[in-house]
């Protein structure tokens, strides 16, 4: 919607009004949610412990959680840098936004994409395996990919997001399920709200903000590579924690 709105308003029509546009279309996912969502009928389960999901996660779990917030620290850093910092980024560096916004939508497509083939893959090979391997590439590759990213030619810029896309997409491919076999039931659903959203809205989404004061302290226009290094070093090491589950059975109950 960003690139369709940069690419057919003017400028002080986009920043007058046009901004608002994508908001009021995004009404329109909560009215398919009401329609979705009305139509699902729950079945009462007995729970586990008599304690709150909350309270029992905390007290119980502390470790476990915080392993799981450290291992979505990659997923969480990569895409707020590589999908929305580095749009702005682009911007300052005389990339017209409509061009930055392609770029960035067609990164997200093959994002996508490379998320559905890793996951069916990790069904065959492990999620621990292509966890590690996306890390280990995520550190080495940030810094090189982000000086692709810099370049003033805008194939070099597509080729260093693609990179992005394939250590972010392999990541992403084995979160979802390696968070659920690593969880005990009764409390699985509290722990990875929690594990998983601590690390995409508090680490995540304070990112762009340290990634602006880092050029800003540094003058380096790189500096936001090594918050990238540093959460897949933080992932990596998570990962080390955890066993191969990808043939384990899933309680449920």
């Amino acid at each position: 919607m960003g690139a369709l709105l940069s690419l057919t308003m003017s400028a002080e029509a986009l920043a007058g009004w046009g901004w608002r546009i994508p908001f009021l279309l995004g009404l329109l996912v909560g009215v398919l949610g009401y329609f979705l969502r009305r139509g699902i009928v729950e079945t009462p389960r007995q729970r586990i412990s008599h304690r709150m999901p909350l309270v029992e996660a905390v007290r119980d779990h502390m470790p476990l959680l915080l392993r799981l917030i450290a291992v979505s620290a990659l997923n969480s850093v990569g895409f707020f840098v590589v999908f929305v910092y580095i749009v702005t980024w682009l911007q300052r560096d005389g990339v017209p936004p409509a061009r930055a916004l392609g770029i960035n939508t067609i990164s997200m497509a093959g994002e996508v994409l490379m998320m559905l083939a890793v996951a069916w893959w990790s069904d065959r090979i492990g999620r621990r395996s292509l966890g590690l391997t996306a890390a280990a590439f995520a550190f080495v590759g940030a810094l090189p990919l982000f000086w692709l990213v810099h370049h003033e030619t805008p194939a070099f810029i597509f080729i260093g997001q693609m990179g992005f896309v394939l250590a972010l997409g392999m990541s992403w491919g084995v979160l979802p399920s390696l968070l659920v076999e690593s969880t005990p039931p009764g409390v699985r659903c509290t722990l990875i709200a929690l594990g998983f959203n601590i690390a995409m809205g508090v680490v995540g989404g304070l990112t762009p903000l340290l990634a602006t004061w880092l050029v800003a302290r540094t003058h380096d226009d790189l500096s936001p590579a090594f918050l990238i290094m540093a959460a897949a070093a933080v992932s990596f090491l998570s990962l080390l924690s955890f066993e191969e589950s990808y043939k384990k059975t899933v309680v449920t109950t």
